[in-house]
């Protein structure tokens, strides 16, 4: 689950997030959550999704999904997901979060979500492709991502090419969500 929260880039206008947490504590409410659906295991043959939900009390669509973002392909598993950029990057003035880094375990693709152009209804931004990952990497179960104060996006990945459950990786993807390496 990830929350949007407008324009809002900390009291300073540094950077995204909050150079604290007692300062998070005092901004503004969140009004949009993202939340992955998955339907591994249901029997059902859908894409999963990327869901938008409305947290604002004061809106009359409070606490109902709002938008439904199905990713292409069926079997990912979405699973945690990242900002592009999050407190890490508070003091550096350029820095937004705008997209949301979207692991597929099981399928190995990560998506990348932007969530700027519309936050009530995302786009998908890019596909990174397992043999992508792979042949760069020699990684595969992209699990949990999370952004850098260098710009690059850190993702853990659970195993390797082979199966192999090592989860002792971590792979990079840059600015432009390329597969940089190890």
């Amino acid at each position: 689950m990830a929350n949007h929260n407008g324009s809002h880039q900390g009291c300073c206008k540094t950077g995204p997030g909050y150079a604290t947490p007692l300062e998070a504590m005092s901004g503004p409410r969140e009004t949009l959550i993202y939340v992955t659906a998955v339907y591994t295991g249901t029997g059902v043959q859908k894409p999963d999704y990327l869901a938008t939900v409305d947290i604002d009390p004061n809106s009359p669509t409070y606490s109902k999904v709002i938008h439904r973002l199905p990713v292409p392909y069926l079997g990912d598993e979405l699973h945690h997901t990242g900002w592009n950029s999050c407190s890490s990057c508070h003091g550096d003035p350029s820095a937004e979060r705008r997209f949301l880094v979207v692991p597929g375990l099981v399928s190995g693709r990560i998506y990348v979500v932007d969530t700027k152009t519309n936050p009530r209804a995302p786009s998908l931004h890019k596909v990174v492709e397992p043999s992508d990952i792979i042949e760069k990497t020699g990684l595969a179960f992209p699990h949990t991502s999370h952004c850098l104060a260098s710009g690059d996006v850190m993702v853990s990945c659970l195993g390797d090419k082979d199966g192999n459950a090592k989860g002792n990786g971590f792979l990079l993807l840059d600015s432009d969500f390329n597969v940089k390496g190890r």
